[in-house]
């Protein structure tokens, strides 16, 4: 077991700084997925799936700590560098934030690489594919193919949603 654990645990600790997760969450994260395997590792039926099901346990809890530490960065200047005549009204600002909540309720139903696309595009709208590919484990060309199908997805989950027109 403790070979199991000393192998995988640099593997896991990569999957979660591709997925943008500081030092100290990466730590938490990994403790998290160790915790789940002790809980879960009698119902395993198939051990040589362990480390993907590992894998995937890492992607979920570090998608759970993104959107846990999702907070707002205090700033000196309240209007977000706006002009004074351009600073929304509170009723804008509420509104907004309840678009924004509704949006990333919706993002949550994704799959989890789609999950992963959406906050990468939302929070680096300028990170290239290479950098994309490097963070989600595949080649760049594929990256310009799996954010056109999130795409497509999150509109199609907005719509059912009652978000968006068809």
């Amino acid at each position: 077991m403790d070979d199991f654990v000393s192998g995988l645990t640099p593997r896991l600790r990569t999957v979660l700084r591709r997925c943008k997760l500081a030092d100290a969450d990466v730590e938490d994260v990994l403790q998290e997925v160790w915790l789940r395997f002790l809980e879960h590792r009698d119902t395993i039926r198939h051990p040589e799936r362990a480390a993907g099901w590992l894998r995937t346990i890492a992607i979920r809890e570090a998608m759970r700590a993104l959107r846990h530490h999702r907070t707002e960065s205090p700033s000196d200047d309240v209007t977000n560098g706006m002009t004074p005549d351009a600073a929304m009204s509170p009723s804008d600002d509420i509104s907004l934030r309840d678009r924004d909540r509704t949006l990333w309720r919706v993002v949550a139903t994704l799959p989890i690489r789609d999950r992963l696309i959406a906050h990468l595009i939302a929070r680096s709208p300028g990170m290239s594919y290479a950098d994309i590919a490097t963070k989600l484990g595949v080649t760049p060309a594929s990256v310009g193919q799996l954010r056109t199908r999130c795409l497509r997805r999150l509109r199609r989950a907005l719509t059912r949603a009652g978000i968006t027109a068809p």
